[in-house]
């Protein structure tokens, strides 16, 4: 009896250490933004460095454009070392640990493969990893003059959530602007930043799209010939 007593709790201790062992390595809440999965994946690894430090190993993972393509990244998500493996967060699943060995961590085709196949209805391209520099943090993004008017806005609130949140680890700005065609128009925002060394808008209606441009967050003229690359009549850009 002693004997079958000492081998179920043996069974429950070892099931309480599997279970302590599967703990996600940081409780996270996301913002809850349209089409976030780029900027949802900067927050947490924003978080995720602040609490641990530049010096553990974590990237942004994004797939669906070549490295050079300014287009929206098909999804984006953050992989982490923690615990002695590998670790995958994304907006659409949460955590989960991975299988593949901390050794191949620099290996992108091999980490994004069993990440990619959750979207069995997607042909996920171009894995590659992005991974920020240190900058320093930004001012909350003031609200500018429109800011009343633009609070109903649902794109407004989505960027300026971004940019709040963005605005804790670096320069921020964010935007309003309206495009589409005259009779049409529709009013928007944008939160723009930098990570990983690329130029970064944040627009909800579409997503994020990482260019190659070189200028401040504050430029509003590259914002805007950068907005119309995206929003066909982008025009009127002011801040936000």
């Amino acid at each position: 009896m002693r004997r079958w007593l000492c081998l179920v709790v043996g069974w429950i201790v070892a099931a309480v250490g599997a279970g302590a062992a599967e703990k996600p390595p940081l409780a996270h809440a996301p913002l809850g933004v349209a089409n976030g999965c780029f900027v949802e994946t900067v927050a947490l690894l924003d978080e995720w460095q602040g609490r641990r430090g530049a010096e553990p190993w974590a990237k942004l993972l994004r797939w669906g454009a070549k490295e050079e393509e300014e287009v929206v990244a098909g999804h984006a998500v953050a992989v982490i070392e923690a615990q002695g493996r590998l670790w995958c967060w994304d907006v659409n699943f949460g955590w989960s640990a991975q299988a593949t060995e901390v050794g191949q961590r620099e290996n992108v085709e091999r980490v994004a493969g069993p990440i990619v196949a959750r979207y069995a209805t997607v042909k996920a391209q171009y894995p590659l990893y992005m991974a920020d520099f240190p900058q320093a943090a930004g001012a909350v993004a003031p609200r500018g003059t429109g800011a009343a008017e633009m609070a109903a806005n649902a794109s407004w609130r989505d960027a300026a959530t971004v940019a709040e949140r963005l605005a804790q680890r670096r320069p921020v700005n964010l935007v309003t602007f309206t495009y589409g065609p005259e009779g049409q128009r529709k009013a928007s925002a944008a939160a723009v930043f930098v990570f990983g060394g690329r130029y970064c808008l944040y627009v909800p209606e579409i997503g994020t799209v990482p260019t190659r441009a070189r200028g401040g967050v504050e430029n509003l003229r590259l914002i805007q010939e950068l907005l119309r690359r995206i929003c066909v009549g982008a025009g009127d850009v002011r801040k936000g």
